[in-house]
């Protein structure tokens, strides 16, 4: 039910919501598993929940819900709803909730026994709609015998007058952060919840304790979750009547991004080969629904990235984005691949790294649940990263504008990953686990992965790259966004010869390998050894594979990337040096002066990137010509004489340039173009004509000595609609919005 919100306006999964599982394995797919490892934790996680009646999450209820419940009791569903008394009920599993279809319930109904005994409707009653809501159906009863039902597994309810939910989750919060992903996905599947409860307690609140685990241990924690929004949507959500899963080709259905998700993807999808909708949301709402990929490339949208992608689907395989390298390749890079068992990202089961492919390393944790022996590895590791970072320890003199000399480390350590959730897992994750390590060389290792998990997530740096987006960076492909984040196969399309391997890169492995392999060799290091290595042999090979393909195929480096590589050193030997003092450390969470500082770097790197490209490239370029944004064309006349009198009567040099261009340029007059081959030259659009654009120059080439920067008759130009990178003030406002709190903070 919480899918539908995924795929809206999908009627094949609407109709088939009760029978999905059953009818993606009669069409070929997999039988759905879970990874034991996830199971056993979720059953750990909930025998520590049940200690003591419960205590730690009566606790929880206390502090996030300021209800004082009074005794815990073991109920039925409707026992739970119809008590006026604040207390913690504990519904065994499986819960069934009727979710009913006619007529409004009994607004006093007490159980959930009175609505079904109350549930048959009139015989003067209108018929119900063909298609009700979701709204509908959970705010109506049904003759028992007919109605659908939701199972729910077990829950834990707080009763009172405004019952509330209690939802547990086993993924952690670490530092009092969520996976938001994770969470937005409980958020849907509690709304489900809540409307059904609704049906037969409406005053149910819509506010819900989301308990999990804190950090990387099994102690709960919480946190409030309002799913006001989900219910709002659920309430909008048409369900067609059932069908039978034999007649899924029959069903009509909207393919999407959300799709990814659904257990009809494969089949959906090879249903749309050939069509735009195949290709994702966007490009369907460029090119039209049913729209074909020929005949969109036919009638190409006015979109440069949209134009690739079309020819990617029709070709079958990646096109390049890209003329030159956009991101800075150390010659000795740290490649990291590992695996955690599922759900619980401190149990490393192993790591391979190394500098070189055939110079890695490889640690395996016999036992991962086994704190002991992870943190002995995990030591290990800390130890060979630590060793690494140090050997970039030369330093160069560098003179700044006042005349002092500071030392810049002339390169600096770089971390690869095969896709982000490993990077991610490794430097954000397991960097906090160790900096909580009473191990000195321990926290060393996590204090270098909190730097590399901050320059991470800045546009631009290139201090830890993944292999994934690497290849998006200067590839397309006809596919979903989601679909390309398996190395395996995006990097099949990109080089059609490399073998494909189907095994997830990391850092969580294939649920069904964790049943049917790890399981049975986990405890065992001689043999969990060559099944670790087997596992991560995919993602090394590729990993390497997409650095030796950047390389060969993009020799050339763009003209912007020192310049960001020159930020990641400067970054390091900051880092660097913090270390040295002993002062280095990294707020778990950023709040007030340094969040809006951050978020303002963000931005200006983010604004600063997109320029860079595509000055440095002019594929990317080609982009806002498409769009209509640059200028592009011939340069028939240059009047470099041109003058305009200011209003203190001085003459100011003014040249003007005629630009013929293929196409109407529609910007309005006064728009100010930067010429993409020297862009401290700015110029703003005097007049329009159907063939040809004049030009006058504002900034750049107004002084004689500057005149050199014009372009030739005869030259073939860019005007892009920015230049050279904005100076950004970095000093604070005279009052933070709202959320960073006061610049005394």
């Amino acid at each position: 039910m919480a899918g539908l919100l995924a795929t809206p306006g999908c009627e094949r999964r609407a109709r088939l919501v009760g029978v999905l599982d059953h009818a993606a394995v009669r069409l070929g797919a997999p039988e759905p598993h879970q990874s034991p490892f996830a199971l056993a934790r979720a059953a750990q996680f909930a025998g520590r929940l049940a200690r003591d009646e419960h205590a730690a999450v009566v606790g929880l209820i206390r502090e996030h819900l300021a209800i004082e419940p009074g005794d815990t009791v073991t109920s039925t569903l409707a026992t739970a709803l119809a008590d006026p008394e604040p207390r913690l009920h504990v519904v065994p599993g499986p819960t069934v909730i009727p979710l009913p279809t006619r007529r409004p319930a009994p607004p006093h109904a007490a159980t959930l026994q009175e609505l079904v005994s109350s549930a048959k409707p009139p015989a003067t009653a209108p018929p119900p709609p063909s298609t009700p809501t979701l709204q509908e159906m959970v705010l109506s009863t049904a003759r028992p015998d007919t109605g659908p039902e939701l199972d729910t597994g077990p829950l834990l309810l707080v009763s009172g007058p405004t019952p509330h939910l209690v939802a547990v989750r086993t993924y952690a919060m670490v530092d009092g952060q969520a996976d938001p992903s994770k969470v937005a996905a409980t958020s849907r599947e509690v709304a489900v919840i809540v409307a059904a409860l609704r049906a037969a307690h409406p005053a149910v609140s819509a506010r819900v304790l989301l308990v999990l685990p804190r950090n990387f241990g099994l102690a709960p924690t919480g946190a409030l979750l309002d799913v006001t929004p989900q219910l709002a949507r659920l309430g909008h959500l048409r369900l067609p009547e059932p069908a039978s899963p034999d007649h899924v080709a029959d069903l009509p259905h909207r393919f999407g991004d959300g799709c990814t998700e659904c257990p009809l993807f494969d089949h959906c999808a090879s249903e749309q080969t050939g069509l735009v909708t195949r290709l994702g949301d966007t490009m369907t709402n460029l090119c039209g629904p049913g729209t074909t990929v020929a005949q969109a490339l036919a009638d190409p949208p006015p979109d440069h990235v949209a134009r690739l992608k079309l020819t990617a689907a029709d070709q079958g395989r990646a096109i390049a984005r890209a003329t030159v390298r956009h991101a800075h390749l150390a010659a000795r890079p740290l490649v990291v691949t590992g695996l955690h068992l599922a759900g619980e990202p401190a149990a490393v089961v192993a790591l391979r790294y190394g500098t070189a492919p055939d110079d890695e390393k490889l640690l395996v944790v016999a036992e991962p649940r086994d704190r002991e022996q992870r943190m002995a590895v995990l030591r290990e590791f800390a130890i060979d990263l630590t060793e690494y970072v140090s050997s970039f320890s030369t330093v160069e003199p560098v003179v700044r504008r006042d005349f002092t000399v500071v030392e810049c480390s002339t390169e600096a350590p770089q971390l690869i990953t095969p896709n982000p959730a490993t990077a991610e897992w490794l430097t954000d994750l397991l960097g906090r686990y160790l900096r909580r390590s009473p191990d000195l060389e321990t926290v060393l290792g996590g204090l270098h992965l909190g730097w590399f998990a901050g320059r991470r997530v800045l546009p631009g740096a290139s201090a830890v790259l993944t292999a994934t987006g690497l290849l998006g960076e200067h590839w397309v492909t006809g596919r979903l966004a989601a679909e390309d984040s398996h190395l395996g196969s995006l990097l099949r399309l990109v080089d059609p010869a490399h073998p494909t391997d189907p095994m997830p890169a990391g850092p969580v492995s294939d649920p069904l390998w964790d049943g049917d392999v790890l399981a049975d060799v986990l405890g065992r290091a001689a043999e969990l050894r060559p099944v670790a290595e087997a596992a991560l042999a995919g993602a090394w090979r590729d990993t390497w594979h997409t650095l030796d393909t950047l390389r060969a195929r993009l020799p050339e480096i763009a003209g912007h990337v020192d310049e960001r590589w020159e930020r990641d050193r400067w970054s390091f030997t900051s880092h660097r040096n913090r270390v040295e003092e002993g002062t280095a450390a990294f707020a778990a969470r950023l709040r007030g002066v340094p969040a809006y500082r951050f978020l303002h770097e963000l931005e200006t790197r983010t604004a600063a990137l997109e320029r860079q490209l595509a000055l440095d490239d002019p594929l990317i370029m080609e982009r806002y010509i498409v769009s209509g944004e640059a200028l592009a064309g011939t340069v028939t006349k240059v009047d470099r004489e041109h003058t305009i009198t200011a209003a203190s009567g001085r003459e100011l040099l003014r040249p003007r340039i005629w630009v013929a261009t293929p196409t109407e340029f529609t910007r309005p007059l006064g728009t100010e173009l930067w010429l993409a081959a020297d862009p401290k030259l700015m110029a703003v659009v005097e007049s329009i004509e159907p063939e040809s654009v004049e030009l006058v120059v504002q900034k750049g080439a107004v002084q004689r000595a500057q005149l050199g920067r014009l372009p030739a008759t005869g030259a073939e130009v860019v005007f892009a609609p920015f230049g050279s990178e904005d100076i950004f003030p970095s000093r604070l406002p005279e009052e933070l919005p709202w959320q960073f709190g006061t610049p005394d903070e």
